[in-house]
Order: structure tokens, then sequence, then C-alpha cells
């Protein structure tokens, strides 16, 4: 069998990569388009990949996108690729793009174009409103309704899809694959006191300097008692400049980082006493790991799975007495770590298996 994947983002490459090392342990031909949204970081997550595979730079870049101006440019540039230069060796192949990122939506036109066969993975998260959650809300549905094959690891998400009435197949797994990505990092079990993690970068929040404020004023509260360290997003960093938030923090006890590797980054989280984030990601994996994570979100429509049973995950609301209230009883939010000895990663290959054989 031949497998086509179209990623782009870091989150992209980490939650997927399992599945590409399925597919060539099963002796698939793999063939990896990289977008090139986030070059930087993909050089060290490509690594992880275990065995042959075919790696095509669809745009070349040697820098990671983190501006508008610069990711509209990767769209231009994408999109006239798209158009005038086709592959024939896609045609009738699986093709698999993951989530709701322009690397996403990029991919869609890629394949689409090619007349190869659309694999949505995480397909059916939903939004509480087209324009509340822009252009991820936008990128989720419409490429949902490009699919020809939609995988979900949730009733709820299965469900969105048909309220969506998409045309393509829908396809179960038990789990999100970023179990398997957990797997493939060598997590060291300690915790060092007074530690905090923070990682911030949906749109929603990072363009609206009243969610940012709120959030200076939560981490300044809390600076006298931990040392914090916020790794920042290109985007992020900006918004605080421009914002001039970053003057307000208290810096003496607040580390302000560029991002790290995902190997150091899920370590530093590991051993934090708590998190404070608003990606879904890093949502997932603390829950996973069962770390006490406050979510710098007022919803959580598209994570509602994570939130079900007692969990160590705590919603903010954005409201300071809720901070206040994680904050004096984290240690209550502590859980084990979930374990699955099933990779959902194998079972998404054995199920595009079946449909190849059919």
């Amino acid at each position: 069998m031949k497998i086509f994947f179209i990623l782009g983002t870091k989150a992209q490459f980490i939650k997927t990569i399992p599945v590409i090392n399925s597919a060539i342990k099963n002796n698939s031909e793999v063939i990896l388009y990289e977008t090139g949204q986030h070059p930087e970081k993909a050089k060290n997550l490509i690594k992880k990949i275990s065995g042959d595979f075919k790696h095509v730079k669809f745009v070349n870049g040697t820098k990671d996108i983190g501006t508008y101006t610069g990711l509209l440019n990767l769209m231009i540039v994408s999109l006239f690729k798209i158009i005038f230069k086709k592959n024939k060796n896609m045609k009738d192949q699986l093709c698999i793009v993951h989530g709701d990122t322009l690397s996403t939506l990029i991919g869609a036109f890629i394949v689409k174009r090619n007349k190869g066969k659309l694999v949505l993975l995480e397909a059916g998260k939903s939004f509480p409103g087209m324009l509340k959650h822009f252009p991820e809300s936008f990128i989720r549905y419409y490429v949902a309704k490009l699919s020809d094959y939609l995988i979900v690891n949730d009733s709820d998400h299965k469900e969105q899809l048909i309220n969506w009435s998409v045309k393509g197949e829908i396809l179960t797994i038990a789990r999100n694959t970023i179990y398997d990505s957990l797997d493939l990092v060598n997590l060291e079990n300690k915790i060092e006191k007074n530690k905090v993690t923070i990682s911030i970068h949906r749109t929603e929040n990072i363009n609206s300097k009243e969610n940012l404020s709120k959030l200076v004023e939560v981490i300044n509260s809390i600076s006298s008692k931990y040392q914090i360290n916020w790794y920042l997003h290109i985007p992020t960093k900006n918004k605080l400049k421009s914002f001039k938030l970053n003057e307000k923090l208290n810096v003496e006890n607040v580390n302000l980082s560029d991002l790290i590797n995902y190997d150091n980054f899920l370590n530093e989280i590991n051993s934090s006493e708590y998190v404070i984030t608003d990606g879904d990601g890093v949502v997932e994996e603390c829950q996973i790991l069962g770390i006490p994570t406050l979510v710098w979100r007022y919803e959580h429509l598209d994570s509602n799975f994570l939130f079900k049973d007692d969990n160590s995950l705590y919603l903010s609301e954005f409201d300071l007495d809720k901070c206040l209230y994680f904050f004096e009883n984290y240690k209550n939010f502590r859980k084990s770590r979930v374990l699955d000895e099933d990779s959902p990663s194998e079972e998404v290959i054995k199920k595009l298996y079946a449909i190849q054989n059919n």
C-alpha cells in the first residue's frame, strides 16, 4: 500500500509520526510531503521516523513561520504550486492530513488537485461559532466536507461529523494517536518543587488583549511562589510585545523562553507542579500524564471528551476566582498516567488497509 502524508506544523508531526512508523512497519510505501510551515521543528521530529520513506519538501524554507504575513505568503506560494505542478502518482492513493491548520488546508488542496483519496486524521472537533475559532473553525469544517475518510477517536466527534453531513466514510479508533507519541519520549519521573510551565498560542487568546492581560495578571499573582517557565510561540511573543504586556510581567520569577524541542518540553511539563495552557495537544498530553492543568479557555467544546471523567484538567473561564481555587488545590488534580496497551496508530493503518483491500 502507498500512503502520502502531507504535514507542516509541529503538532501534526507529533501526532502523525507514530502513524507513519506503523505504515512503514506494515510494509507500506510512505511519501512525506512537508508544507514548510514549521521546518525547524519538523527537522528534529522527522528523526523519530523509523524506516525508509520518501521526503518531499513541497515548499522550501528553513525558518518556522509565525506571522500572518508569513502564513499568507506560504498560502500563495502553495496555491501557485498546486495549480501548476501536478503529481500523477497521487491519483487514487490514500493521502493523510491532520487537524485544522493552514497546512491541513494546503494538504487538502494538494490531494484534491491530484485526485487522491483525502484522509483527515483527528476529525470532527466542534466549535462555538465559525468566527470564534477562526480560521481553525473554517478549516476544521471545510476539510471535513472535502474528505473521503475521516478518522475520529470519540463519539462526540463522530456525531459532529454526522451533523455536518459529511460525505466521507467515518472511521472510529479507540484513542488519539498522541498516546503513541508519548511512548516515543523518554520521560523522567520527577517533580521539581515550585516549577510551573506555561504554553499559550490559540488565536482567540493571543489576538485578545483582554485575555492576555488577564493571563498576565494571573501569572503575576503566583510569581512570588513559583519559578515560571513560559515557552513562547512566535505569534504569542509578538502579541505580548505589541500589547506591551511583557513590560507588566514580574520578570524576577517569570522566564520567557523560545519553544524547545518536543521531548524536552514534555519532560518540562511532566516535572512541573502544574501547567497553564490553551493548546489542544498540550491539554491532552497533560490529561494523559495526569499533570494538574489550568486550561486557559472559556469553553472546551472541541475537547469535551477530555473533561468527561475525573481528571487533571480545570477550566479557567478567564475567572480569577476559579484560577485562585486551582492554585490553592492543584495537588488534588494530580492523577496517575493513563496507559493503553493498544496502539491507535496501528488501528489507523489496519482500517486503511481494510479500505484498500475492499
